[in-house]
């Protein structure tokens, strides 16, 4: 049969349908038993029910068709759809939990690196400190209320990748995290940016180079060399017969140097008096000495500018002037400029500080006569200690050029109780006088002047004469005494409640300050006391004084019995308990 004709079929049967229904209303009507609403309603609710029959046929038929579960089976079934659901639950609460701890990892993280960068929480676990700062640096840095930019001429990686360079940078990053935001660090590597150097030195005048440190607040720079952050130094191996290259770290020194330096808004003048008409004053002997005052002057942050006697004027902007190791002796008009310098108007308040030289000339009449109008006196000798318990063996500069070995003899000296030798502490270390003549105090008062001496030696010194050769000498005849290295005058000034005074400080020779001694803090004092006695000489505050480390490599011995003690580790204990927890951890997992 054709699907037309199915339909055809399909739609007489419901016609006849219609037509049987129509017929059944009407009987009803006409009987009156029903209203012929009612008699559809009837019709419509038998068609229903004809209808629900023959679909609970089909259902039956269903049911039928459909095998039966066992009650194991149904309990098996409800089982795995418990564990179903509880899979699906604790797998959700797991990769929620791993992706909250994630989360919580990564912002830990951030807020950790951000406060390493400005509180550096690093722990320096060398046995010597190296990466550590000094307290007394600390304390300074937690003070500081002016905002500092310290510019490094050196990509960061060329310190962080060299293993002795490293505590370089270290330094750098303590400094900024103890510095309470006060100061910023940033590196230039000058052959990427060549200009960089122009825009970051101020009013330095020099070149900048690799690994040079410019320090800069606002107008005030001060620029700290490589040279003066890690210092090499050479020791002779007598075994070998050969210099040993030795590395230290000054930089600590010698970079809160240059803070105190460009913080410090009224810095010290001083007047370094070392020409005459264009020419230099003092010998070639004396110009490491020269160098070395210089250096000691501009590491403690004191404004040095250098001064031409018969040119230049001697104003008093200037708080101190120093006169070095004049060769020949200065003119009336040149010593009258002084004169009048450290008169200041009459109201004094100036400082002079001479230092001679064995390499002078024995007498400079001007010179020396206006020495004792303040009670003082330079001798025409050099000093030595006969006594070996307390003399010292020293290598000078012109020593070390030479080749000539240490100089023996040489005294050593100590601190008097007097007032400006108040901050100068002392310590182990010895303050010695190589080459140094003997001051005189010609008198104690007189005038209105107050003469005393500084440093003295022991009462084992004896002098030897200048121009006198050794074999005319005998130092076991010569007297011996104690002298002193250095003394100082006092002139004071009283109008009504103000008193105004102005002091000469003279030193027996510049070779106190001698290249090598001075730079040999490791050996000598003689640098300290210096700067301790020129800052309370001019009132200014002293620079911290920072030990220097040494970067030398330190190998680490290990005995027998220690390698046993780190392979039975090593080797049994931690890889038993490793596999002792995973198996804990196993059994645990396999029986829940």
């Amino acid at each position: 049969m054709s699907k037309k004709d199915e339909i055809k079929k399909q739609a007489d049967a419901a016609a006849d349908d219609v037509k049987e229904a129509a017929d059944a209303v009407k009987d009803a009507a006409e009987d009156g038993k029903v209203s012929a609403k009612e008699a559809l309603a009837e019709i419509a609710d038998d068609l229903a029910a004809d209808d629900a029959a023959e679909d609970t046929g089909k259902d039956a038929k269903k049911k039928r068709k459909k095998r039966e579960r066992t009650p194991k089976e149904e309990q098996e079934r409800a089982l795995n759809a418990v564990k179903r659901r509880k899979k699906f639950k604790y797998g959700a609460l797991a990769t929620a939990i791993t992706l909250v701890v994630i989360a919580i990892v990564v912002v830990v993280n951030v807020i950790c690196n951000v406060l390493d960068s400005r509180y550096n929480w690093n722990i320096d676990l060398t046995s010597s400190g190296l990466y550590q700062i000094d307290d007394k640096t600390v304390e300074y840095l937690h003070q500081l209320n002016s905002d500092i930019e310290i510019s490094v001429m050196a990509d960061e990686s060329y310190f962080l990748d060299n293993s002795m360079l490293k505590v370089v940078d270290e330094t750098l990053n303590r400094f900024k995290a103890e510095s309470n935001g006060h100061i910023s660090v940033g590196y230039y590597d000058l052959t990427k940016n060549p200009d960089i150097a122009n825009s970051v030195k101020g009013d330095y005048s020099g070149e900048l180079t690799l690994g040079d440190v410019v320090v800069k607040s606002g107008d005030l720079v001060r620029v700290v060399p490589f040279d003066e952050i890690i210092k090499t130094t050479q020791e002779m191996d007598y075994q070998t017969y050969s210099y040993n290259q030795k590395y230290s770290f000054i930089g600590e020194q010698s970079l809160v140097s240059a803070l105190m330096g460009v913080t410090d808004l009224h810095p010290v003048k001083v007047a370094v008096i070392n020409k005459t008409n264009g020419n230099a004053l003092y010998t070639s002997q004396d110009e490491g000495c020269m160098e070395m005052l210089k250096n000691l002057l501009d590491k403690n942050n004191y404004n040095v500018t250098e001064v031409d006697i018969a040119t230049d004027s001697l104003t008093d902007e200037y708080d101190l002037a120093i006169l070095c190791a004049p060769y020949n002796d200065l003119s009336e008009a040149q010593l009258a400029k002084i004169t009048d310098y450290l008169n200041n108007g009459g109201t004094y308040g100036k400082d002079l500080i001479y230092l001679g030289s064995p390499y002078q000339q024995l007498t400079l009449p001007n010179v020396d006569a206006f020495l004792e109008l303040w009670g003082l006196k330079v001798g025409p000798a050099i000093m030595y200690d006969s006594n070996d318990a307390t003399a010292q063996r020293v290598q000078t500069f012109l020593s070390y050029l030479s080749n000539v070995g240490a100089i023996s003899e040489i005294p050593a000296v100590k601190a008097t109780d007097d007032e400006l030798n108040a901050g100068f502490t002392g310590s182990t270390l010895p303050v010695v006088a190589p080459l140094c003549r003997p001051v005189e105090v010609l008198f104690e008062a007189n005038s209105g002047r107050a003469v005393a001496p500084l440093l003295t030696t022991t009462d084992t010194c004896y002098l030897f004469p200048l121009g006198e050769s050794s074999d005319e000498f005998d130092k076991d005849a010569a007297e011996k005494s104690a002298f002193n290295v250095a003394a100082y005058s006092t002139t004071t000034f009283t109008s009504g409640s103000e008193t105004y005074s102005g002091r000469v400080v003279a030193f027996g020779s510049a070779w106190f300050l001698d290249y090598v001694v001075g730079s040999s803090a490791a050996a000598y004092d003689n640098a300290d006391y210096f700067v301790k006695m020129l800052n309370t000489l001019t009132g200014k505050e002293s620079v911290l004084t920072i030990a220097e480390k040494s970067l030398d490599t330190t190998k680490i011995t290990v005995t027998e019995a220690q390698g046993k003690a780190i392979r039975t580790v090593t080797v049994f204990c931690i890889p038993l308990a490793v596999a002792l927890i995973g198996i804990i951890v196993y059994v645990r997992r396999r029986n829940r």
